[in-house]
């Protein structure tokens, strides 16, 4: 791998990303958001004479594996479909660089775009409860930021590979918001209707959770937030009594790690196979 042209083509599509309106609008949107919940969280846990971070954290973590995922998924989702039906990508793809060098820069400098309105949401609300959290609190709340910035990994590299698979730019868009809604809401609401009748029992839940990369990601932020794996229900409980927190976060943290190394295979072959 040529990482210089990687560097090149990342700089350039952070560059490009930051520049549009939906950077710059998601990331104020998103710590409007976050900080609006983060009060809103410290005032019911003021109004019940407690102290702590814990409904200020938990909103966090419902917007974290939502909002950022959604805006990773569409910037990824309007790269490569997009350079191709402009023109640009058969002019990048004659440089001196592989196909595998591109898609790769692609993915990181969109990673790099979705990775600073995270930074400035949660960083918002950081400042916020800086003020309540505890020594024993930061450590969960920087664990929550890392997960964060995983799970806004896995939806840009998902996004780039649908876009080098559609074959336009407007079917690209429409799949990812497709995949997010599959992701964010359809899969659980399944699991949720079928768990009971078709027996899956834990095990089934666990693996429908790895399968899920939004899902792995909440289960993640949920651990990493200090909260024991029971949290979590019958599924926290299965965790605890196998695996435990410990090699669940490792589990989650291994299937968000294939969803990355997979989304980048098939935006290579998309490209690859698809010829600009």
């Amino acid at each position: 791998m040529n990482l210089s042209a990687v560097r090149a083509v990342a700089g350039w599509e952070f560059r490009l990303a930051v520049r549009g309106r939906l950077v710059v609008g998601s990331a104020v949107t998103f710590a409007i958001v976050c900080v609006v919940a983060t009060l809103l969280g410290l005032r019911s846990l003021s109004d019940l004479g407690l102290a702590g971070v814990g409904p200020g954290t938990a909103a966090l973590i419902n917007l974290a594996i939502l909002f950022p995922p959604l805006m990773g998924i569409l910037l990824g989702a309007n790269s490569v479909a997009s350079a191709r039906e402009r023109g640009l990508l058969p002019l990048m793809l004659v440089q001196p660089m592989s196909r595998l060098d591109h898609v790769t820069g692609v993915i990181v400098g969109l990673v790099g775009a979705v990775w600073l309105t995270i930074g400035v949401g949660l960083g918002a609300s950081a400042l916020l409860l800086a003020g309540v959290a505890g020594t024993a609190d930061v450590g969960g709340l920087l664990a929550i930021v890392v997960a964060a910035l995983g799970v806004g990994m896995v939806s840009v590299a998902l996004g780039v590979a649908i876009s080098a698979l559609a074959g336009s730019r407007l079917a690209a868009l429409g799949l990812s918001m497709g995949a997010w809604f599959l992701f964010a809401f359809a899969i659980d609401l399944v699991l949720a209707g079928v768990a009971s009748g078709v027996h899956l029992g834990s095990f089934g839940l666990f693996v429908g959770v790895l399968f899920n990369p939004l899902e792995a990601g909440r289960v993640l932020m949920v651990l990493a937030s200090g909260a024991d794996a029971l949290t979590l229900g019958p599924f926290g409980a299965y965790l605890n009594v196998t695996v435990g927190t410990t090699g669940a976060a490792l589990a989650v943290c291994g299937s968000l790690a294939a969803w990355t190394v997979a989304s980048l295979v098939a935006a290579w072959a998309g490209v690859t196979r698809r010829e600009p």
